[in-house]
């Protein structure tokens, strides 16, 4: 399986102005980006910053579903 840093080197954009890591990778109906059949912004989030708590559902703060900067959920 592709590292964190892997994946990010490979698949992220940053963007200065916003902050946000817009995932340029394959993406769902949706518009947010998959990765392994999971949610890419869910495995930053988890891998970064840690277990997202039971009963918590992450939301884009920025609304942008292509985001996966940990910081904007």
């Amino acid at each position: 399986m592709i590292s964190i840093d892997e994946l990010l080197d490979r698949h992220v954009e940053m963007e200065p102005n916003t902050g946000c890591w817009f995932w340029m990778g394959s993406c769902d109906a949706n518009g947010y980006g998959r990765s392994h059949g999971r949610p890419v912004y869910r495995r930053l989030y988890e891998r970064l910053v840690g277990p997202v708590p039971e009963g918590l559902e992450l939301d884009h703060k920025c609304r942008t579903p292509l985001c996966v900067n940990p910081a904007h959920l």
